[in-house]
């Protein structure tokens, strides 16, 4: 495998793990462990989460370079798994670029779970946090209902691209109205619990722990990257909801 090949498979490998919600630091680990096994010791590996730019040498000191630009998130814990297994396949057996390329192509084409699964998960989700912030039973029929709504919401945004910024604000904002005039109806006496639950499908959770665990390894532009993305996404919450209550019950 030739320099342009090894940095251009690596570019790509490391744009696939942090898509799919990778730690930084485990990306720069993979990368560095595949140039090595191609007998490139001193690769020069930048990897944030908007960015990754690879700079190998070859014997003539001639450097090749390879960037990619990342935008979106897709968290898919699975497809990262199987990506440290071809890492490591890469790393013992040292395929041709053409080998790897192919199974790159066979995890982004891995099937992930239904729509009816997902959906029902988001069910699952909004009501059981309603009854964990000790809503009753009927509060969490209707806070999995608004776990239906954020999942619905949120697939239609992602084919605009929108950021998960605005993705936190439109939920949050839906399922809050939604509550007010469930709640107003006399379905139930409170809609706060129901707002809740349904919104913990929002919270970064991943994106919390990955900032925690760039801080621990000391790369702080990926942790303080990830940590606003994080901070935005809850002030986005508390917009569409604080908005929403407040724009319902004023009128």
């Amino acid at each position: 495998m030739n320099e342009i090949q090894l940095t251009g498979i690596c570019a790509e490998i490391a744009r696939l793990m942090i898509i799919y919600g990778a730690e930084i630091y485990r990306v720069e680990d993979t990368i560095t462990r595949i140039c090595r096994a191609y007998k490139h010791e001193e690769a020069e590996i930048y990897a944030t989460p908007a960015n990754f730019i690879i700079t190998v040498k070859d014997k003539n000191s001639v450097p090749y370079t390879d960037s990619k630009s990342i935008s979106g998130r897709d968290t898919n814990l699975d497809r990262v798994g199987k990506i440290n297994e071809l890492s490591r396949f890469i790393c013992t057996e040292k395929p041709e670029a053409e080998v790897i390329l192919h199974k790159l192509q066979q995890i982004k084409e891995r099937k992930t779970y239904s729509p009816a699964v997902i959906y029902l998960s988001y069910f699952i989700t909004g009501a059981a946090f309603t009854l964990f912030f000790k809503g009753e039973p009927l509060e969490a029929l209707f806070g999995g209902l608004l776990g239906l709504v954020i999942n619905f919401i949120t697939v239609r945004l992602r084919k605009v691209n929108a950021s998960a910024f605005l993705n936190a604000v439109v939920c949050s904002m839906a399922v809050s109205l939604l509550a007010v005039i469930i709640s107003s109806i006399g379905f139930v006496p409170r809609f706060d619990k129901m707002i809740i639950g349904a919104s913990m499908a929002l919270v970064p959770g991943v994106a919390l722990t990955n900032c925690m665990r760039d801080f621990i390894s000391g790369d702080f532009i990926s942790g303080i990257y990830t940590l606003t993305e994080a901070l935005l996404i809850a002030v986005g919450m508390a917009v569409g909801a604080g908005s929403a209550v407040a724009a319902v019950i004023k009128f």
